[in-house]
């Protein structure tokens, strides 16, 4: 049975000699999980807004993306984030199990 898992991806501190380079490691890396068959569904990009009682702002933290993805079991996730690139830079994935169907 597949059991679904959300990864929260927090990124580190990239040097800027490194960014473009980091940038393209990270796009082949979400790929790879979609490619095979991981990945359900991807959030990334613009659009991030703080909502509170009173206002809205643009986001300017370091959450910078979100997978929905299906595997066998945590252990199994948490060996296919082993590899992430941003993890070099003090990059985190923080993943959470989804309760039921």
């Amino acid at each position: 049975m597949e059991l679904k898992f959300l990864l929260v991806y927090r990124g580190g501190v990239v040097p800027d000699d490194q960014l473009d380079r980091n940038v393209n490691e990270l796009w082949g890396w979400l790929d790879n999980l979609k490619e095979n068959g991981y990945e359900k569904v991807r959030f990334a990009g613009s659009g991030r807004k703080i909502i509170s009682q009173d206002s809205i702002n643009d986001y300017s933290g370091d959450l910078f993306g979100v997978s929905i993805i299906e595997a066998g079991s945590l252990e199994e996730v948490i060996s296919l984030t082993s590899d992430w690139p941003e993890l070099q830079y003090g990059g985190r994935i923080e993943i959470v199990e989804a309760i039921g169907d």
